[in-house]
């Protein structure tokens, strides 16, 4: 097993430090004002909230490096432009749940941040790997479960890779077209 999938701190891994890092940097930063909304407004966020982040749970420094300038480096590309900063989330870091039919019980779908613009939804989920499996399970899942717990249907979801800066697009109504034929 590779020392970066093994806990510490009470079982708490280096993905799950970045991803509660991720968390309070992204409710501070939608809290101000989107004229305050900002490259150097988010590099202060993210350097006052990397002491939560433990070198120890990285591989080695340079692993524990290399994560953190990534993630910075996605999140000013990905949040802080002209436009990204004057949009505000209609729902930032929830939970919705998916209930699968009688008596099968439901599942739980955390929803990263949601966009409203003129009646249409689009989810923006941050991932920290690429993976495809993920991907279409979850464009499966949470619009039903946004539809189930909030009441509306998003039109898109897209998925935001702060390890790659890679950015996808995904279509729901479009995929379970093609899942159902």
């Amino acid at each position: 097993m590779m020392k970066a999938m093994i806990s510490h701190e009470g079982g708490t891994t280096w993905q799950q430090a970045v991803r509660k890092v991720i968390r309070n940097v992204m409710v501070e930063y939608y809290r101000a004002v989107p004229s305050l909304r900002s490259p150097f407004y988010m590099l202060k966020l993210i350097e006052t909230y990397r002491q939560l982040l433990h070198p120890h749970l990285f591989e080695s420094l340079i692993h524990y490096y290399t994560v953190l300038a990534k993630i910075t480096d996605h999140l000013l590309q990905f949040f802080t432009s002209c436009a990204e900063a004057r949009r505000s989330p209609f729902l930032l870091f929830a939970q919705a749940a998916y209930r699968h039919g009688k008596g099968r019980g439901k599942t739980h779908v955390d929803i990263d941040f949601v966009y409203e613009d003129d009646g249409t939804y689009t989810i923006r989920k941050l991932l920290l790997e690429d993976d495809q499996s993920f991907v279409r399970h979850y464009t499966q899942i949470a619009p039903a479960a946004c539809q189930q717990t909030f009441g509306f249907y998003p039109n898109k979801i897209e998925f935001c890779s702060l390890l790659t800066g890679n950015r996808m697009v995904e279509t729901p109504g479009t995929l379970q077209l093609i899942l159902v034929t």
